[in-house]
């Protein structure tokens, strides 16, 4: 028999080994809790950084479609304003042409009848004036400043029916729209930066319409048209084409720009993403045009390589109703 001591201590040891492995246990489910809230605050943390991201997202958007209302406001103003005195220019060219024109053919008479009677030497003084100031030149200078005349205020009237059209007031109203029209006038604001070094070539596809918001449409036109010329250095090839089909219509804008990498393309359209530098975009446009045309329940599709220019395409359904009542 063992000792009544040893027994003891055999009993003690047992007893201490039995709280040692309840300690690990409770240690093992401690760590376990520790680790199940590590992930949750993790978890926690990430989603209240999407939350946050969403939160700067919808206050950016907020704040471009205050801007772009007010943006509207004001080019509808100054369109207005311009309208009547571009249109009172525009409208008296010819009535003046025509009064010049006759002006002049009674001043040719004149010369017909000199010349018929001989009467040369009864108008030196005149025949000096006219050498004087270079009279034939002057005939011509002046049809040559009507026609710029005319020419300027075609010009002013077109910009003001870009500026009408791309700034329709439009949040609350969806409608169908000329989305040609729309094009033609982006392309309108923005002569400024073609200027005569980007070649723009149409191809406009066959069809009445489709039903949009027309200034959310025009914005997303304006976004990814002004990326186009940035990203061709202010020089190259735009290509713009619409095309038709029993689904929808789509929408390309192609130039032969730097292109991008797979990296950046597959973050163009994260909210704050840029590869411009610091002050000189923030990152939000095309995110904001994938939202617009997410809203229209279409889809924006990129193909883009380095070196080889970056092509959009749009696809819109032709109709909203339909989309939302199915």
């Amino acid at each position: 028999m063992e000792p009544d001591n040893i027994k003891t201590l055999k009993d003690e040891i047992k007893k201490l080994k039995g709280v040692i492995k309840s300690q690990n246990e409770e240690i093992k489910k401690q760590k376990e809790e520790a680790v199940s809230t590590n992930r949750t605050a993790q978890l926690q943390r990430r989603e209240l950084g999407f939350t946050v991201e969403n939160l700067k997202l919808a206050q950016s958007q907020l704040i471009q479609s205050e801007k772009m209302a007010s943006v509207g406001v004001l080019t509808a103003g100054i369109a207005h304003e311009l309208n009547n005195p571009i249109n009172f220019v525009s409208g008296n060219v010819y009535p003046l042409q025509k009064d010049l024109d006759e002006v002049f053919s009674i001043l040719e008479k004149y010369d017909e009848v000199i010349k018929a009677n001989k009467l040369h030497g009864y108008f030196t003084d005149v025949e000096a004036l006219k050498v004087k100031m270079e009279y034939s030149f002057l005939i011509k200078e002046i049809f040559s400043l009507l026609k710029g005349i005319e020419e300027g205020a075609n010009r002013s009237s077109e910009i003001i029916k870009g500026l009408r059209s791309f700034s329709r007031l439009d949040d609350e109203m969806c409608q169908f729209y000329d989305i040609h029209e729309g094009i033609d006038s982006t392309l309108m604001l923005l002569q400024n930066k073609i200027k005569d070094k980007i070649s723009v070539r149409k191809d406009y596809g066959e069809f009445d319409g489709l039903e949009c918001f027309p200034s959310k449409l025009n914005q997303v036109i304006m976004n990814i048209i002004t990326n186009s010329i940035q990203a061709m250095d202010g020089e190259g090839e735009l290509f713009i084409q619409t095309v038709s089909s029993a689904i929808g219509i789509k929408i390309i804008i192609k130039d032969n720009g730097k292109g991008m990498t797979p990296e950046v393309k597959e973050h163009i359209f994260d909210p704050f993403f840029t590869t411009k530098d610091v002050g000189q975009g923030t990152g939000l446009g095309l995110s904001i045009s994938y939202g617009i045309i997410e809203k229209h329940n279409g889809n924006i599709d990129v193909i883009s390589e380095p070196g080889k220019g970056t092509e959009f395409i749009i696809s819109l359904p032709r109709t909203q109703t339909a989309q939302t009542s199915g």
